[in-house]
């Protein structure tokens, strides 16, 4: 298990996803970001939120109940089909990072986790 870094901002607010539309990343490239960014990070608070690769399809687990597939758009970034959660990686500094940008994170739920229950 990597412990790293990830920094999350949850907004009701919209984010512009211009460069989301027009980044184009090739095959090699997409797969690298994939294999780089997968990892589980530690949010400020203590919790855990965790980038898993499933047959080499990557998903963001924000908490036991939440589980998005992520894309890679363009270098260091990531986001969800519809848009609403994007990734950024900073692997540069001392430690690896993230930062989470959620437009509609379910209300009510908390984001991270202190445990996966063994997976």
């Amino acid at each position: 298990m990597r412990a790293l870094l990830c920094l999350a901002f949850v907004s009701s607010t919209a984010f512009i996803s211009s460069a989301l539309a027009a980044a184009s990343m090739d095959r090699g490239d997409a797969e690298n970001l994939k294999d780089a960014v997968a990892g589980q990070y530690r949010l400020a608070s203590g919790l855990d939120v965790r980038l898993s690769l499933v047959d080499q399809q990557l998903y963001a687990d924000l908490n036991r109940h939440y589980r998005k597939r992520v894309f890679p758009v363009s270098p260091n970034l990531l986001s969800s089909q519809d848009g609403n959660l994007t990734i950024e990686y900073l692997p540069e500094g001392p430690v690896e990072r993230i930062l989470i940008r959620h437009q509609r994170f379910p209300h009510g739920q908390r984001l991270g986790e202190r445990s996966w229950l063994g997976k």
